[in-house]
């Protein structure tokens, strides 16, 4: 029950501004898809 509050309450105040939003950790993607065929570089 704690925690939910903290939680509401720290939300409220980033929605007010007063506080950063948390960063978040970037996403890897991986490219090596072998159910996507490859698709040919284009050049320049």
């Amino acid at each position: 029950m704690i925690a939910k509050m903290q939680n509401a309450f720290h939300d409220l105040l980033v929605a007010l501004g007063l506080l950063d939003r948390p960063k978040l950790q970037p996403i890897p993607v991986r490219n090596d898809d072998p159910r996507r065929p490859r698709e040919p570089r284009r050049q320049r």
